[in-house]
């Protein structure tokens, strides 16, 4: 899949972040560039769509959905830092679409497991989750001015974190899912490795599929397909694919 990784702020002067027990600039930085390392070593793409210069706020805003847009990413990811009265704590996913919800869900799933306050996923039309052509989420990972929050923060951990709540891979390949789900083909298609990139793929990237049912280990609804994880590589040497949702559906077993 294509990222496109927004780390919040960091145009000086007109956008800057919080200053708290540590500045919010320092710490988007940290963990957006461990993110992007994180996902390319996963054999992902990840466009760094910080802006470095803007003439004003909204012009860096633009700047970071203008190249998420241009480079066609898969899912927007913008990061960020909460700031409030030293004593409000924890980390808030914001989303607006259906799609984005469900990203947004499963990273704030894995950043909770750091031991932070959950404060939810918020439905917020933030600019940069407005206008972008594609899923999008924006995270306050936790509070620059609570101590409680500086003190457990790891940029490195944070970013293990998102990069798993993005691509569901887990450090234990033996980990059992928390639902089991049966994908049922009712026509016969083809699975492939993205729905964006669809148009490009070579005829060896494409997986011809025949109707059936089918067990897989995760799934989520994305722009029309279902990505779903596949219990071992025995389809085209991966087991991440995307399916047409027209021609498919997901049954979740109990």
């Amino acid at each position: 899949m294509k990222f496109g990784i927004d780390m919040g702020h960091n145009c000086p002067p007109h956008d800057t972040g919080a200053t708290g027990i540590k500045q919010e600039d320092i710490l988007t930085k940290a963990v957006g560039t461990q993110l992007i390392q994180k996902l390319k070593a996963a054999g992902h793409t990840a466009i760094d769509c910080t802006a470095t210069s803007a003439s004003s706020v909204n012009d860096s805003l633009r700047q970071r959905v203008n190249k998420a847009n241009a480079n066609n990413v898969n899912v927007f990811v913008s990061i960020h830092f909460n700031k409030f009265n030293t004593i409000a704590n924890g980390t808030e996913v914001f989303a607006i679409s259906n799609a984005s919800k469900g990203i947004a869900k499963s990273v704030i799933k894995e950043i909770l497991k750091l031991g932070f306050k959950d404060r939810g996923v918020k439905n917020t039309g933030f600019f940069v989750l407005k206008n972008t052509q594609m899923p999008a989420i924006l995270i306050e990972c936790c509070f620059c001015d609570a101590k409680v929050d500086m003190d457990r923060f790891d940029a490195e951990k944070m970013a293990e974190a998102i990069k798993h709540g993005l691509i569901g891979e887990s450090n234990d390949d033996e980990a059992k899912p928390d639902k089991n789900y049966i994908l049922e083909i009712t026509k016969t298609t083809v699975l492939k490795p993205s729905t964006e990139q669809a148009s490009e793929l070579s005829k060896e990237s494409l997986i011809d599929i025949q109707p059936g049912s089918y067990p897989v280990l995760d799934v989520r609804f994305e722009e029309n397909h279902y990505w779903v994880k596949w219990p071992d590589k025995s389809k085209g040497n991966r087991n991440e694919h995307f399916v047409f949702a027209g021609y498919a559906k997901v049954i979740e077993k109990d």
